[in-house]
């Protein structure tokens, strides 16, 4: 059979083969022929250091030589500010074709922190949680709770996925626990004095005086005594003292 090339060339397959071998001689043709004579065209000079300069003033810069510039990439980087060149290519002080694209890379500052969930955990858990966050925790507040046991967190300063920044300060509040239904003193024995005076508050009892006692064997400011014992019903004007650990005897 003697082979058409007329009729071949009709053929959907030649169309692809001649759009194939066109591409691949235009490649050919601007990689080995027009780029080199493009490239020849301008003078060599030395590629200016861009890097830890503001990208304004590093595209101002880079563009009274002559140069185009383009910002490749923005990426988070703890070391610069934002809007910082940190990267640029080619590299300062290589030689260049006057005229040619510059790309650099510029920072968009720290990465920022993406607040967690505390609820429900103990204060120390909360702590370790937001230190391993880069986060630190500020105060402790405490407040009645009917939905939370005592010692869990039920609220904290800034809601779970909000977008803060690094060591900002957390405030979080803890559960003490339903609230009596009658107002007694509850027993205070190993709070901090924080925590204590923040429930006596939420009671209306005054503490009118605080004593310190060295005892090494508790953090300072836990509470060792109190003058009115665990469930002595509270009068209309009650105060209580409390002795207080200290790991200096008070004088």
């Amino acid at each position: 059979m003697e082979f058409d090339f007329e009729q071949f060339r009709q053929t959907k397959l030649f169309k692809i083969l001649a759009v194939i071998l066109s591409l691949f001689l235009f490649t050919v043709i601007m990689d080995k022929i027009v780029m080199p004579w493009y490239v020849d065209l301008g003078d060599e000079i030395q590629m200016p250091d861009s890097v830890e300069m503001s990208v304004n003033d590093a595209k101002a810069a880079l563009e009274s030589h002559g140069f185009h510039v383009v910002i490749a990439d923005s990426v988070y980087d703890a070391h610069y500010s934002a809007g910082t060149v940190i990267d640029q290519m080619p590299i300062a002080y290589s030689t260049v074709k006057e005229g040619r694209n510059v790309y650099l890379t510029v920072s968009i500052g720290e990465k920022p922190v993406i607040m967690p969930n505390l609820f429900g955990i103990s204060p120390r858990d909360a702590e370790l949680k937001l230190n391993a966050m880069n986060l630190k925790l500020r105060t402790t507040l405490y407040a009645y709770s009917d939905l939370y046991p005592e010692g869990a967190v039920i609220s904290q300063s800034f809601p779970q996925g909000q977008i803060v920044q690094k060591n900002t300060p957390i405030t979080i509040t803890v559960s003490l626990g339903e609230k009596p239904s009658q107002r007694k003193i509850p027993n205070l024995i190993g709070k901090s004095l924080s925590a204590a005076s923040q429930q006596l508050e939420q009671l209306g009892v005054k503490v009118s005086n605080i004593r310190y006692e060295e005892n090494s064997s508790y953090l300072p400011n836990t509470v060792l005594k109190q003058s009115l014992p665990e469930g002595s019903m509270i009068g209309e004007q009650p105060e209580i003292e409390l002795t207080v650990s200290n790991l200096e005897k008070s004088e």
